[in-house]
């Protein structure tokens, strides 16, 4: 095969396209009445408040894809979160970068990693660079349209100077912090064991006095204080992008949850995942919290929520994490499925439809220009050629026709991989992640930190175990439902009564499309032997929220980890019928990896040079009282 050049375009090329830029956006400008009906805002149907719609946008940080219980994860309950998705858009062909600072630049800015220059890892500690200045932010285009924006939580764009941190980059307030990580108690962040110090801060000030608070739930409070005092004859623009559940610095404890949690899963016997689960619950309920504290000011109606992963989560192990993509391949920080294919919904009473799955292509990139479409301000977008994100809020509202065919999950020149999904079709080529290609099942039992972690896990658990053990995995999957704290049976009862009494919601998933309007939790008595105890159940009436969507692979072919080697040749993958990646078919589609590989040379013609820079030793917070701060 022809070696792929990734090209960059010359100086010319870009003065030739800002000259064509600006006399687009001049002519779009003047026209900009021709389409006023188009872009106005969404009719508010309490007829009060706020003419546009509040944008609450929350990002869950490594999240898996196996991790939610909408995608049939019975293993952790995410009652708040599958409510979203069941009476929203349930997003299920939704992609977005496979590591942390990618994705939450396509998603502030609707322009693809290889268009900013960050598609090549993360920024961390002291690196000099962040997302560039001239960069138009999410915030920066909706407070043209009169919204108020702030921001709680995970920043991870850059801050070695000021003007590249939130809140000169369109947000009015941000509680939070600057790095990709941290201690969820002392909110500290080690790079590595020289360089270590606070980050945690509201606005530029430096907060000390907060040891021993949970991050989650600092998050949790702000951001119910903010829709608190409100405003609601203004739009709110409240982005959201928690620490859950990334784990911590890597010399302190990994995973980190209030003990109150953490006892909701003793059926989890590992450790790890245990303390996973309660981390993911306690997020769960920081959604719920906010849910309910729009719904009690009247705002719900008038509202577009918004519920993203950043990248696939980090299995078995890898990055000292519990998260599972299972039954998808990799994870964090690859280009498999597992490591690029996203957690994703949208809730809106707003939406014409709702209640449904949408099998759609949809990139992170795309939620820029959907939410201002959704906001009724396109005009504020002049060029939309300049934005690799495309306008979904029609195709999501309605289920209409897809609005896109492709999607380039990334190129790095640095490392030389690159994939890209066309159609049906997904190529890997270069020195994609093979490390980390497998199939990682989720933790359950003592030890299987060590039997299936990812760099030793063999591939298949039935080759490596008892039948007793295998026997005991089954009958764990078969009784998590059961197993599940009263609470959360209680709080899908709450949110299914609401949702039908309100008549908010003008489809009613759970009810009219689940299989059944409830069923009954097992009572304590009736447990399996074996089976360790949590809370103790009562006889409690379980609302059915929807249906899980789930996906389905069949048997792993005996060559599925070894006829891929995407550094030699390019490796070719039907998604729609090989969801889990383990059949390459390149050899049999010839003209169809040519012709993607074609698709891939003409985005590497439009890249742009990587921004990484080395640390610099004048950012280490020995020299700034024990902080990590701006220091040029």
């Amino acid at each position: 095969m022809a070696v792929l050049k990734l090209r960059v375009n010359t100086i010319e090329s870009f003065v030739f396209l800002h000259i064509l830029c600006m006399t687009v956006l001049f002519i779009e400008l003047s026209l900009s009445q021709a389409y006023k009906d188009e872009d106005a805002p969404l009719r508010n149907p309490s007829g009060s408040g706020s003419p546009r719609p509040h944008i609450i946008l929350i990002v869950a940080d490594d999240l898996g894809y196996n991790d939610v219980s909408f995608h049939g994860s019975d293993q952790i309950p995410t009652p708040n979160i599958d409510f979203l998705a069941y009476q929203g858009v349930i997003l299920n062909n939704y992609y977005v970068s496979p590591i942390c600072t990618p994705t939450r630049s396509a998603l502030l800015t609707g322009r693809h990693p290889i268009h900013t220059g960050l598609q090549h890892g993360v920024i961390s500690g002291s690196e000099p660079y962040g997302l560039p200045l001239n960069e138009t932010l999410l915030p920066q285009y909706l407070n043209q349209l009169g919204y108020r924006s702030h921001m709680v939580g995970k920043w991870h764009l850059g801050f070695f100077k000021w003007p590249y941190t939130p809140t000169n980059r369109g947000f009015e307030t941000h509680l939070g912090f600057y790095q990709g990580c941290g201690d969820y108690y002392t909110h500290t962040y080690e790079k590595d064991l020289d360089q270590w110090g606070l980050d945690y801060r509201s606005d530029k000030t430096l907060l000390r006095n907060c040891t021993g608070l949970y991050s989650t739930a600092m998050f949790r409070d702000e951001a119910v204080r903010i829709i608190e005092r409100h405003d609601k004859s203004e739009p709110l623009f409240l982005y959201l992008p928690f620490q859950a559940v990334h784990s911590g610095n890597d010399d302190g404890p990994h995973l980190q949850a209030p003990e109150s949690y953490i006892r909701k899963f003793t059926y989890i016997h590992n450790k790890q995942r245990r303390t996973y689960a309660a981390m993911l619950s306690a997020l769960d309920d920081a959604v719920g919290d906010i849910y309910d504290s729009l719904r009690k000011r009247h705002m719900l109606e008038n509202s577009i929520i918004v519920f993203t992963t950043d990248n696939g989560g980090p299995p078995n192990g890898f990055n000292n994490n519990a998260a599972n993509n299972f039954p998808l391949r990799g994870g964090k920080n690859t280009l498999w499925e597992g490591g690029v294919r996203g957690v994703g919904l949208i809730h809106s009473s707003l939406l014409q439809h709702q209640g449904y799955v949408s099998n759609k292509m949809l990139h992170v990139c795309d939620w820029l220009p959907t939410i201002i479409s959704a906001a009724g301000g396109r005009q504020v977008l002049g060029n939309l050629t300049a934005l690799d994100g495309v306008d979904a809020w029609e195709m999501l509202s309605t289920g209409g026709a897809s609005v896109r065919t492709e999607i380039l999950h990334n190129i790095d020149p640095a490392i030389g991989e690159a994939a890209i999904r066309v159609g049906d079709y997904k190529l890997l080529v270069g020195h994609v992640n093979m490390q980390w290609s497998g199939w990682y099942p989720p933790y359950q039992l003592t030890g299987d930190d060590v039997d299936l972690n990812y760099f030793t896990f063999s591939g298949s658990i039935n080759e490596t175990e008892s039948l007793e053990k295998i026997l005991y995995r089954t009958h764990l999957e078969k009784e998590y439902r059961s197993l599940w704290p009263t609470s959360v049976a209680e709080r899908m009862l709450q949110l299914n009564t609401f949702a039908e009494e309100s008549k908010l919601y003008t489809s009613q998933y759970s009810i009219l499309k689940g299989d059944g309007v409830s069923k009954v939790i097992n009572s304590s008595s009736s447990r399996k032997p074996g089976i360790p105890g949590g809370e103790k159940f009562s006889m409690v009436r379980f609302p059915v929220l929807g249906k899980p969507v789930q996906v389905y692979c069949g048997p792993k072919p005996s060559n599925a980890s070894s006829n891929c080697r995407p550094s030699e040749s390019p490796c070719l993958y039907h998604i729609p019928s090989d969801p889990c990646e383990y059949n390459n078919i390149a050899h049999l589609h010839n003209g169809t990896v040519f012709k993607i590989l074609s698709h891939l040379e003409k985005y590497a013609s439009t890249m742009v040079p990587i921004l990484n820079k080395p640390f610099d030793p004048k950012g280490n917070p020995r020299l700034h009282d024990g902080a990590w701060v701006p220091w040029r």
